[in-house]
């Protein structure tokens, strides 16, 4: 994303779907924003109106975020517009932000510059996007790993292995069911879309696939890794997400995950060195005890001031700020948890 700060105003334009989410996370309630729409425009009352393309400024009230769909729309009152566009101030309006696009955004007098560059850093480096192809016996589940997490694009089913044949016609089999799999994805992906390639199985399918897989795939112009599974298709997918190795995690975003797990892990053995709720992670905060704090952006979004309180704290201590998207696996974990914990570097909150 194109940025640029002047004490309590930002000027973006959106490069990327990842973008939106770091804008989600941005915006505020009563925050002003000011770009270009469109809006039915009516020269008689009862006419059928066209739409026109026009520059507004927008007092924001709500925002719909929609990973998946990859779109921020925000909800609010119209302060500014064209003056030939009667009766349109004070009426409400919905902005969808789109790439290539410049946008202003006019922050409130609170507005905290160490809060927004801790936001900025921790979704700044590079957020590799990888095409995970999780090869099953009887079908491959093709997903999406972005920076708010996996999503399943589709699943091929294998056409070509039936019963027991002799080793020799397996392979033949397996041969053409990899040869599908490189159509399928090649029709699916845009290259410029991806970063990686996983692939990824049990060791009985790849070693029928493997080779035509990455020979296929090559033409993607994309790194390639092969990792060996215990399960494929849907199952291979959700057998990534729990136990990919630190360098896979690094690739499809699983630290959130791992360091959620890892909160369950100190709690279910009585350790101390866990923080739940707000109450005992600002406790451990001001005692300089946190090591990663860990908080729904549902939440964050909900805390306002508070959090820029907790972020200024952390910014002294040196801890790590993760923010874990709300639809996310590892989000449905930490709301049992009130949707904010913390790892600690000591035991501070140990039972007796």
């Amino acid at each position: 994303m194109k940025i640029e700060v002047h004490k309590n105003t930002i000027e973006f334009e959106i490069e990327s779907e990842e973008d939106l989410y770091v804008l989600y996370l941005l915006i505020d309630k009563g925050d002003l924003l000011y770009g270009w729409t469109t809006r039915e425009f009516k020269t008689r009352k009862h006419e059928k109106g066209e739409r026109k393309k026009i520059y507004i400024g927008l007092r924001v009230e709500t925002l719909e975020y929609h990973a998946f769909r990859g779109s921020l729309r925000v909800r609010g009152v119209i302060i500014e517009a064209p003056e030939w566009f009667d009766g349109i101030i004070g009426s409400h309006h919905t902005m969808e932000l789109i790439r290539g696009v410049k946008y202003r955004l006019v922050k409130s007098e609170n507005f905290d510059i160490v809060t927004l560059q801790r936001v900025l850093d921790l979704f700044s480096r590079s957020h590799a996007r990888a095409l995970i192809i999780s090869v099953g016996d009887e079908e491959t589940t093709i997903a999406n790993c972005r920076v708010f997490g996996i999503e399943v694009v589709t699943s091929i089913v294998n056409r070509h292995v039936t019963g027991k044949a002799a080793e020799v016609d397996r392979s033949k089999q397996f041969e053409k069911y990899a040869e599908d799999i490189v159509r399928q994805v090649k029709a699916l992906v845009k290259p410029s879309d991806i970063d990686y390639v996983v692939i990824a199985g049990p060791s009985r399918v790849l070693d029928y696939v493997k080779e035509i897989l990455v020979e296929g795939l090559k033409s993607l112009g994309k790194p390639i890794k092969v990792v060996q599974l215990s399960e494929g298709g849907l199952a291979g997918i959700y057998e990534l997400q729990t136990y990919a190795s630190d360098a896979l995690a690094d690739i499809l975003r699983l630290h959130e995950l791992k360091l959620v797990d890892e909160i369950f892990d100190r709690l279910a053995r009585g350790r101390g060195d866990v923080a739940i709720g707000i109450d005992e992670v600002k406790k451990a905060l001001e005692q300089g005890a946190v090591q990663h704090l860990l908080i729904i952006d549902e939440l964050y979004k909900e805390l306002g001031p508070e959090i820029k309180e907790l972020v200024n704290t952390l910014v002294r201590t040196g801890a790590g700020l993760v923010i874990v998207p709300s639809f996310t696996n590892a989000a449905d974990k930490l709301r049992g948890l009130g949707g904010i914990a913390a790892l600690l570097r000591y035991e501070l909150f140990r039972e007796e």
